[in-house]
């Protein structure tokens, strides 16, 4: 069975959707970086901020 034929359009719609899912990639570790940030303004000590971390799923060593 020969492969089915793609088109220009197909490659752009291809294009596109990596293009917004790289954007949204990106806005989301901006996002985590900030609640990373307000996290660590807002706690007491280090064990408060990395419970606090936890408990929103957020690793910092995955966080530039």
């Amino acid at each position: 069975m020969p492969a089915p034929r793609t088109t220009e359009s197909d490659h752009d719609a291809v294009m596109t959707f990596a293009h917004v899912r790289a954007a949204e990639k990106v806005a989301d570790e901006q996002r985590a970086a900030l609640a990373a940030k307000t996290v660590a303004d807002h706690s007491r000590d280090a064990a408060e901020c990395s419970a606090l971390l936890d408990m929103l799923g957020l690793d910092v060593a995955d966080l530039r």
